[in-house]
């Protein structure tokens, strides 16, 4: 498997290299778990992704499934030989075996690139750059988190909670979807999963091993709460009232979502961060296109642009200015 190095302008030196398809799993409608192998990885931490693309190699053309409900038909498939941009995904997990390194990611199909990527199978070549970005900061003193996903921003909570675990802390997901259909998280289908907010059941087996409770909310009420995770969030607080000095709020999913939970802990007072999401062309900081409004006082905007790849993806929430990104 051939590699080479990229140097950036952060301190995490990301590698490409071309990995093979460990395994790739369906999670729900149109949302895939795949795992791909890397003979060797640098260190990486909960919040960095990865960027991932066909290889460029014109003597094996890879596919592209047109029926994304039929995703391994060879009959549905095309076979394309035109160069891919690189896509950028939270990376889910990494575990470490006698083979190398298994790294997850979790999308959702939504067009070109994903529909490859849920053609893929195993022993299939992926084109992957990686670790890129910045981390979470893990409180040294505060003993609570809360991690709430929307959606596709999902994946960086589910290893954000392994990471908590191993730093004892006090973890707690909640996770919004459109419907339960649309919802990237194993239940336990015995573990009642309980349409009242106030209450944090231990039902995903994906978390049962890092302790973390789960809280859902379903736009339609097919499971969970019935409503928006904002909701979710507000019913929780209330009932469990949780000291805001002992607590910090990580979030991930729909820009509507991550400024509700940054006015929701602004007005609190709460430590929150945001892991925001942007179409990255390159991932490294070169082609400068996944730009986020930051405050500054030393600008006399009293704000400037940071890119989301190198300086980002997460942020402290207060520094965002939301009316730019919306």
């Amino acid at each position: 498997m051939a590699s080479f190095m990229i140097t950036t302008n952060n301190s995490s030196i990301p590698r490409i290299q071309v990995g093979k398809v460990h395994s790739l799993t369906q999670l729900c409608e149109e949302h895939y778990r795949l795992t791909i192998q890397v003979p060797n990885l640098r260190e990486a931490l909960p919040g960095q992704f990865v960027h991932l693309c066909a290889p460029a190699n014109d003597d094996s053309p890879y596919r592209i499934v047109e029926n994304k409900d039929d995703t391994h038909h060879e009959g549905w498939a095309t076979q394309c030989r035109t160069p891919m941009l690189r896509r950028a995904f939270s990376i889910a997990g990494i575990v470490t075996t006698p083979d190398g390194i298994l790294v997850d990611v979790i999308f959702r199909v939504v067009g070109k690139a994903t529909r490859w990527m849920a053609s893929l199978v195993p022993g299939d070549p992926v084109s992957l750059l990686a670790p890129l970005g910045n981390s979470f900061p893990i409180s040294s003193t505060r003993k609570k988190a809360w991690l709430i996903a929307g959606g596709v921003g999902l994946p960086p909570m589910l290893w954000l909670a392994q990471a908590m675990n191993n730093k004892e802390k006090q973890a707690t997901l909640f996770y919004g979807a459109q419907s339960s259909h649309l919802l990237a998280l194993d239940l336990d289908h015995d573990t009642h999963c309980s349409p009242d907010a106030s209450q944090a059941v231990l039902s995903s087996p994906s978390l049962a091993a890092s302790n973390v409770p789960v809280v859902i909310s379903t736009d339609d009420g097919s499971v969970g709460l019935h409503g928006h995770i904002g909701a979710a969030i507000e019913a929780h607080f209330a009932s469990v009232a949780p000291d805001p000095d002992d607590l910090v709020m990580y979030t991930c999913g729909p820009e509507r979502m991550m400024r509700f939970v940054a006015d929701f802990c602004s007005a609190r007072n709460i430590e929150c961060y945001v892991c925001v999401e942007r179409a990255m062309a390159c991932g490294t900081g070169t082609c400068q296109s996944c730009v986020v409004a930051i405050r500054d006082d030393t600008d006399s905007q009293g704000w400037r642009y940071k890119l989301c790849c190198a300086e980002g993806p997460v942020f402290n929430a207060k520094t965002v200015v939301w009316d730019t990104v919306l």
